[in-house]
């Protein structure tokens, strides 16, 4: 029968697994700035990967940016969709604002909020699949040791690996193969992102002071205005006496 273990049991558990990491219990460190260590290199939010279409902070891939509402239409090869691109055949859809693969490197704010939403996201549709509490080779999970491993994995690829055990016999050989890891090697960084991230808050992320906010009410126009006879002053907005 499986069973919470306490965050000091849980310290002590990583501590006797050789080449597992140890859970940040204390970090200051935000689930946001995690990612983008494991994920960028904390090469910045213009990060890329020349062996595909991996961009930004988070490497969002064509395909997830268009799950995002960010892309309508991508009309290049469909090897290219996950793999390197040229971006040459992407329309963008303007959300926050972003109409091209540079705009959004040159936006810490809506790569940040591309971020939070598609780990909720994720969290959601991976929600029946996993226990909070439940005890994986010593490992505890929590939201964001599955959100950590969610974001590599994808919804899909962690459903499969949730069903095996948690095992290298739910990963995919040729993904593992791609990152130059037996599916063993795998298995076991998906466990260090598990541990490393299990005391963090996937809901902790600083968004970048660029993020598009809503247009405050100062700026829209009263219902309830009384009619009457414009003025317009030189260099002033027409005003209503």
């Amino acid at each position: 029968m499986k069973k919470n273990i306490s965050t000091a049991a849980l310290a002590l558990a990583l501590a006797a697994m050789p080449g597992l990491v140890q859970a940040s219990c204390g970090s200051d460190e935000d689930y946001g700035a995690y990612i983008r260590q494991i994920e960028g290199g904390g090469k910045g939010y213009d990060a890329t990967n020349p062996g595909s279409s991996a961009t930004g902070a988070y490497q969002f891939l064509i395909g997830t940016l268009k799950e995002l509402g960010y892309v309508q239409h991508y009309s290049g090869p469909a090897s290219s969709y996950f793999g390197g691109s040229s971006w040459n055949d992407v329309v963008w859809t303007g959300k926050d604002g972003i109409n091209s693969r540079a705009e959004f490197m040159a936006s810490q704010g809506a790569q940040d909020r591309a971020f939070a939403e598609f780990t909720q996201r994720n969290l959601q549709a991976v929600a029946g699949n996993w226990t909070p509490g439940e005890t994986v080779n010593g490992i505890q999970m929590t939201s964001g040791g599955v959100a950590a491993a969610t974001h590599m994995l994808g919804v899909g690829g962690f459903r499969q690996w949730a069903a095996s055990g948690f095992s290298a016999s739910g990963l995919d050989p040729k993904i593992a193969a791609a990152h130059g890891w037996s599916p063993e090697q795998y298995n076991k960084h998906l466990m260090n992102r598990v541990a490393k991230d299990g005391c963090m808050d996937p809901n902790d992320i600083t968004i970048g002071n660029d993020a598009i906010a809503e247009l405050p009410e100062i700026f829209l126009m009263p219902f309830t205005a009384k009619p009457g006879k414009p003025v317009i002053i030189p260099g002033r907005i027409a005003s209503v006496l």
